[in-house]
């Protein structure tokens, strides 16, 4: 893998993991949450994800686009991806 994908990668895990330490901290300080809470936040953390990985997949194939490596068959994820951003 090519190393600006490795650090885009990295960089979004970084941030994930900053962001998830830094609730758990706050939230000693606060009441629980409801569920209705708990359920809107795991739909904006699985659209982040969602956007995360077109983002991904699409610097990725246009690094290798740029470097004339052919287009191969995409991956079970990148179909998956694809479908889910709207474009077949």
């Amino acid at each position: 893998m090519d190393e600006p994908v490795q650090l885009t990668t990295i960089l979004g895990l970084a941030v994930c993991l900053a962001m998830l330490y830094l609730r758990v901290k706050s939230a000693n300080a606060r009441p629980a949450s409801s569920t209705k809470q708990r359920l809107k936040m795991a739909h904006v953390l699985l659209i982040a994800l969602a956007v995360w990985l077109v983002v991904e997949f699409n610097l990725q194939h246009l690094n290798g686009a740029l470097g004339g490596q052919p287009a191969g068959e995409p991956s079970t994820w990148e179909r998956i991806v694809r479908i889910l951003a709207g474009r077949n």
